[in-house]
Order: C-alpha cells, then structure tokens, then sequence
C-alpha cells in the first residue's frame, strides 16, 4: 500500500477530503478533491478556518490550504472545499511523505515528514541506507498561515 500512495498523484483520482456536519451527514460538494490532494493525512485548522492538509505520496508531496467554512476568510469567488493554494500545492522545503502537520502561535505551519527513501523501506537495503526508511525531519513555513489563539481548553480560537 505505501508504494501504492507513494505514486498516486492529486486530482478526482487522488485523495479528497470529507466534511462532515455536527450531525454526522456530508457538507454540500464533500468530499473534496484537488491536484494538491494526492494522498492525503492529516488537517489542520487555522485562524481564519482554513483547512490545510498533509500528504503522504511521492518524494515531494505538497501541503494544500482549502477554504474553509466561513468563506468571508477565503480569496473572493472562493467556496468551502476549493483549494487556496497553487494548483500542485505547497511543495519543497524538505517535504516528503508527510504523517502530520501543525499551525503555531505564530501562524508557522509546521510538517513532519516520514519516510526519508522508500526504497530502504522494503527487502534488504543496503546498510549505509538501512536508517532512511524512517522520518528524518521537520519542516516549518514560518508564518504561511493565519495565527490561531491555542486554548487551554476547548477549540482553537482566531487571535483577537
């Protein structure tokens, strides 16, 4: 299955993401699709209630921002689910195979990465590469998006 999400690429073939209300049932035009969304694995939610997902595909996989919810945050003409980022998504800076992804304080986004080579992941690898299966670090996009307030208890909240 990795090396089948290694390889799937972004699109109404790719991954999507689904958004459920209070209840249970599907928001209008769930699941979500997008050339940014390959394969994705995690959300997160920043203070203007935009979405931004992780993906854990490719080499170089992209992290994507959709428009959330209250869409007055969102680029006019913009709807919930449509993607705000480049059509590829946020790529480069180290990004690969990503697991989870965070939004600090300060509106950095932060990424963790996975698996640093597929290819050490599977058989006998060599033994100078035997390490890389594993994740091999953080990326951070420092103040990419909008700060959220974190709470001591309860949701995130924006800053006021």
């Amino acid at each position: 299955m990795a090396r089948a999400m290694y390889k799937q690429k972004g699109g109404p073939d790719g991954g999507s993401v689904t958004l459920l209300r209070p209840d249970g049932s599907q928001y209008p035009g769930s699941p979500f699709t997008g050339g940014g969304l390959p394969a994705t694995f995690a959300a997160t939610i920043d203070g203007n209630d935009n979405v931004w997902i992780s993906n854990f595909a490719g080499a170089q996989s992209p992290i994507v921002e959709l428009c959330g919810v209250r869409t007055e945050n969102c680029p006019p003409g913009f709807k919930t689910g449509d993607q705000i980022s480049p059509p590829g998504g946020y790529v480069g800076g180290g990004l690969q195979m990503q697991t989870d992804l965070a939004i600090g304080p300060a509106g950095d986004v932060w990424v963790i990465n996975n698996w640093q080579d597929i290819d050490s992941c599977f058989g006998t690898p060599d033994e100078a590469l035997s390490t890389r299966c594993g994740g091999q670090g953080v990326t951070i996009f420092f103040g990419m998006a909008k700060p959220v307030s974190a709470p001591q208890i309860g949701p995130a909240q924006p800053l006021r």
